[in-house]
């Protein structure tokens, strides 16, 4: 996970590089934000029973940069820390499988709607979504995902604002696959080609 980060925050630096002067002397925003996530699960393939991830926070930041007055290349990268667990009738059972982080990594683009000081902006990213099991020996799972949504943006002076959204993230199996493997073995046969989660973020814009 050390290595796709690294590889996300030199993909900043490259596009930092590579953008006109021009276009990064009119607006660069850094946004770190917290967020609320929910949503996500899988069916046991043999068995049936239902494998949900449970709903709780998040975090990451997002990186855009100014390509005309309503538009801009966005890099995004969020993190959920949470466990899953098998689920019957509506209610958990047992104690959770594993915990499992979630990691975003994606480029995409904004644009914005509307003349007034609150802006409304539509947003859309893709990359990679990374699936990571802690405390036990499973491999780590990673697919290609998108991200679709929506929010403002409010400025507060002409360097700082907040910034709340919307998303639905997507993250592609293609089909009946399998997660979470070791040894040849794996725990999960997924049945279904999307896992899907929502997210609420809410942030702090910095901009120069």
């Amino acid at each position: 996970m050390n290595a796709i980060r690294t590889l996300f925050f030199a993909t900043i630096v490259l596009i930092a590089a590579a953008v006109p002067v021009s276009v990064f002397a009119a607006v660069i925003e850094i946004t770190p934000f917290a967020g609320y996530t929910w949503g996500g699960e899988f069916q046991e393939e043999t068995t049936g029973t239902k494998l949900e991830v449970n709903e709780n926070g998040s975090y990451g930041i997002m990186l855009d940069i100014k390509q005309t007055e309503d538009t801009q290349i966005e890099l995004y990268y969020s993190r959920q820390s949470t466990e899953l667990q098998s689920k019957k009738s509506g209610s958990y059972v047992g104690t959770p499988l594993f915990d499992l982080d979630i990691d975003y990594i994606h480029i995409g683009g904004t644009a914005s709607m509307g003349e007034g000081k609150v802006k409304p902006f539509a947003v859309g990213t893709l990359g990679v979504t990374r699936m990571s099991p802690q405390g036990v020996d499973l491999d780590s799972a990673t697919k290609f995902s998108l991200s679709l949504g929506g929010g403002v943006k409010i400025p507060i002076t002409d360097h700082f604002g907040l910034r709340l959204e919307g998303r639905w993230l997507g993250t592609f199996f293609d089909g009946s696959g399998q997660a979470f493997c070791t040894s040849g073995q794996c725990l999960i046969k997924i049945q279904g080609d999307v896992f899907s989660q929502f997210v609420a973020n809410a942030g702090v814009i910095i901009a120069f």
